[in-house]
C-alpha cells in the first residue's frame, strides 16, 4: 500500500451510503454528490486498513472457469465489479443487459467502467472510458484498446492490481459467454490504451505483456441467482458457488426494516456442499419467505462478513407489471 494513501478518502460510482474509515475503503453513493465537495479530484482510492499484502487467504480462491460463465439468455453479458470482503477487496461477477452491439469484449468492458453494479456492495474504481474495442487472436490472445480517461482514477498498488484484473476477468467472461474462445484453452488480454503498448495502469501496474486471471482474487462465496433487486415468488430458488471449508456453510433472510436488514431473520438454514475443503462446489437451496423486502446472505460460521448478500423482493404475484 503506498504510505502516502492511508488518509485518502474517496466517492466512488455504484455504492449506495456505504462509508469505512480513513484509511480504508471509503465510498459514497456517486461521484459529484455534494456531500463530496470537499474531496480532491482525484482522491486516492485504497485498499482496507486491515488489509496485509503478506497474509495468506484462509481458504483455496474460488477456480471460474471462462467457458463456464456463459449466460443461458443471449441478451446478458458478464461484467465483474470489485466489493469488499472481510479485510480484502474481491472480484464479483453480475450479468448485465447486452445491446448487442457486434463488439461483446469491448461492450462488457465498457459498461465496466461506466455502469453501476446491480448490487449496492461492489463498485468499480474506473472511469468511463470514452472509447473501448476488442479483437482476438486464434490463440484466445484478447485485445482490448481502451482510452486513458478511464484511468483518471487515483488508486495504491493493491487497488491498481484488482481494477486490471476486473477488466482482464471480465474480458475473458465475455468472450467465453459469446463463444469466441476456445474451450479448455486459457485466454490472456493484452491491454492497449490509445492503441499504444507499454501504459503504467493507475500509476502502478505495467501493461508490458499479456496479463492471465489471477485466480486469489475472486470472492470465496458468490450468490449468482437470484441477483440483487429481483423480484421473486414465496419459495425463492437459490443458486451459487463457494470454495468448501471444514466450516459449515449457512444461509439466512432477513427482512428490511426501515432500508436495512434487521437483526432477526425470517428463515434460515444450513448448505450442503459436497466437495473437499479447498474446492469450488456448487450450492442450492430453497427460501420460503412472506412478501417482503429481504436481505438473503449465504456465509460461513464465524466468517460473516466474509460472506455474499443480495436484497430481494417477494411477492404473492411474481408476474405482476414491474418484474
Amino acid at each position: 500500500m503506498d504510505a502516502g494513501s492511508n488518509n485518502a478518502t474517496s466517492c466512488l460510482r455504484g455504492l449506495s451510503q456505504r462509508y469505512f474509515l480513513a484509511g480504508s475503503l471509503v465510498a459514497a453513493a456517486a461521484l459529484g454528490l455534494g456531500g463530496c465537495g470537499v474531496v480532491a479530484e482525484n482522491p486516492t482510492i485504497t485498499m482496507p486498513s486491515s488489509f496485509d499484502a503478506g497474509e495468506v487467504p484462509a481458504a483455496a480462491p474460488m477456480t471460474v472457469s471462462p467457458p463456464a460463465e456463459a449466460s443461458s439468455v443471449g441478451t446478458l453479458m458478464p461484467v465483474y465489479w470489485l466489493g469488499r470482503n472481510d479485510s480484502t477487496v474481491s472480484l464479483y461477477r453480475e450479468f448485465l443487459h447486452s445491446d448487442n452491439t457486434g463488439d461483446p469484449i469491448g461492450e462488457a468492458v465498457q459498461a465496466m467502467t461506466a455502469d453501476k453494479p446491480l448490487d449496492q456492495d461492489y463498485f468499480t474504481p474506473w472511469h468511463a472510458a470514452d472509447s473501448v474495442t476488442a479483437s482476438i487472436s486464434s490463440k484466445n490472445v484478447i485485445t482490448v484498446d481502451i482510452s486513458s480517461d478511464a484511468f483518471k482514477g487515483s488508486l495504491d498498488s493493491g487497488m491498481a492490481h484488482r481494477a486490471v484484473q476486473q477488466l482482464v476477468y471480465t474480458a475473458t467472461a465475455a468472450a467465453a459467454n459469446a463463444g469466441l474462445t476456445t474451450v479448455g484453452q486459457e485466454s490472456s488480454v493484452a491491454i492497449l490504451v490509445d492503441g499504444k503498448e507499454g501504459y503504467r495502469a493507475f500509476g502502478h501496474v505495467p501493461l508490458e505483456e499479456p496479463l492471465n486471471r489471477d485466480p486469489a482474487l475472486v470472492a470465496p462465496i458468490w450468490v449468482i441467482d437470484p441477483q440483487e433487486s429481483e423480484i421473486r415468488g414465496t419459495d425463492v430458488e437459490v443458486s451459487g458457488t463457494a470454495v468448501a471449508q471444514t466450516a459449515e456453510l449457512h444461509w439466512r433472510a432477513e427482512p428490511i426494516v426501515d432500508g436495512r436488514p434487521s437483526s432477526g431473520a425470517a428463515a434460515s438454514g444450513s448448505v450442503e456442499l459436497d466437495k473437499a475443503p479447498g474446492k469450488t462446489g456448487e450450492f442450492s437451496f430453497t427460501a420460503s419467505l412472506a412478501p417482503g423486502e429481504y436481505s438473503l446472505r449465504v456465509y460461513y460460521t464465524g466468517q460473516e462478513t466474509a460472506g455474499d448478500s443480495k436484497r430481494i423482493t417477494v411477492s404473492a404475484s411474481p408476474q405482476d407489471p414491474g418484474h
